[in-house]
């Protein structure tokens, strides 16, 4: 696994086939024969860090400049470029037009509950990201399924009762599933109350030698290089926390000197939310109670005789194809690759020596905004309106700038 502290949406394996680099050299390995690698049209390795490489760009450079293009786009569109959870989004609710008026009953002057919109556009659910761990060490059994003599594919079995596929995970052993130890892309296959999954070899490097103080290649060749167990994790969203509603206490309310008055603090209450219009993100809320046994939310009366002055949000948005096969933890195809134009248009040092690669990225750091001359004697090309790109002018961010302006939900982009 091509892996990074900075996450992203976009894998750094899937910008490396975007970019043409091969899935073996972008994870630090090569297959050795006789101690020399076999002949690529290039051979060039990627490191974990910067000063394991002064020259060129390392996995975490990559992860960072994927996850600003990232941070850009989606700033300017007002949603995630694929399916993701907020966390403890604060929002005031709306207040009666006359700053007299209280509104006692929680609810839009037609009756119905009180709505907000929340900060990020296309909202799927309440909620917060849970894992539960299935299976911990399940033992990898490597095979060469093509039949060129590196074992590529890894293949585990765990028992579940998990019947959704996207649901299920797998992480280096001992990580506690955080997201960076994630192995991905997997296919998975259940059946009897068995998963079956397959992942590819190079995903799974031994974090030592990815971590190396003097890097080297890492043989495709050796099992001792890779992982021989994984931890195998549910991945889903917990519906249990959506809102959580809270009161300023009103002054006086507290007696003098009374050591159980929690003066400083706000009243709270959880509540769950309803979707009015999922595009633009316009929810609404309601107080409600979680059953476990039935595992549902159930509803509740207000705890304080008034509307919550702020509503404190948990959930999931972003933009979901519903064509692909695990929706809910994949990215546009169309706008993968914007993003991969644009990050590669965000480096700021050498990539490698394969000239294929390195003459792409070039492409996609061209400024087209300049066309000749120098300094004050420039002169640009580019239309007035892609000049005040906010992205930038090269290639890559004109490429984001144009599909930006046309999927933008409109107030997310200022004049």
């Amino acid at each position: 696994m091509a892996r990074a502290s900075t996450l992203t949406k976009l894998s750094i394996d899937r910008w490396a086939h975007l970019l043409g680099i091969h899935p073996l050299h972008i994870n630090q390995v090569q297959i050795l024969v006789n101690g020399e690698p076999l002949g690529y049209s290039c051979n060039h390795l990627w490191h974990q860090h910067a000063w394991q490489s002064a020259d060129q760009v390392s996995r975490e450079d990559l992860a960072q400049a994927i996850r600003q293009a990232e941070d850009d786009i989606e700033r300017l569109l007002g949603f995630r470029l694929a399916p993701a959870w907020e966390v403890d989004e604060w929002k005031p609710t709306a207040r009666p037009r006359q700053p007299e008026n209280v509104n006692y009953y929680g609810t839009d002057i037609r009756g119905y509950a009180a709505g907000v919109q929340v900060n990020w556009g296309h909202f799927i659910s309440g909620g917060v990201k849970a894992k539960t761990l299935i299976g911990a060490l399940a033992a990898i059994a490597w095979s060469d399924v093509d039949g060129d003599s590196y074992d590529e594919t890894g293949t585990i079995s765990v028992a579940t009762t998990i019947t959704d596929e996207c649901e299920i995970g797998v992480y280096y052993p001992g990580k506690a599933g955080a997201d960076e130890w994630e192995i991905k892309p997997i296919n998975v296959s259940i059946a009897g109350g068995v998963a079956t999954i397959t992942f590819r070899r190079e995903l799974c490097v031994l974090e030592a030698l990815q971590e190396a103080l003097v890097p080297a290649a890492v043989d495709g060749l050796d099992d001792a290089s890779f992982l021989d167990e994984v931890d195998v994790y549910r991945k889903w969203n917990d519906p249990q926390t959506q809102a959580s509603f809270l009161w300023e206490h009103l002054p006086g309310t507290c007696g003098c000197g009374d050591a159980t008055c929690q003066v400083c603090q706000y009243s709270a209450q959880a509540g769950c939310l309803n979707v009015r219009d999922a595009r633009r993100s316009l929810i609404t809320y309601s107080p409600a109670t979680w059953d476990a046994a039935a595992a549902t939310l159930d509803s509740a009366a207000w705890a304080v005789g008034r509307q919550p002055d702020i509503v404190r949000l948990y959930y999931k948005a972003g933009l979901r194809r519903n064509d692909l096969a695990c929706p809910d933890w994949s990215m546009d195809p169309a706008w993968e690759r914007i993003v991969a134009a644009y990050a590669a248009s965000l480096l700021d040092r050498p990539v490698c020596d394969c000239s294929n690669v390195a003459g792409k990225i070039e492409q996609y750091r061209t400024d087209l905004a300049f066309s000749s001359g120098a300094t004050e004697l420039a002169s640009y090309s580019l239309s007035p309106e892609d000049l005040a790109n906010p992205l930038g002018t090269t290639r890559g961010a004109v490429m984001a700038w144009k599909r930006v302006k046309q999927e933008s939900l409109g107030e997310a982009i200022c004049a």
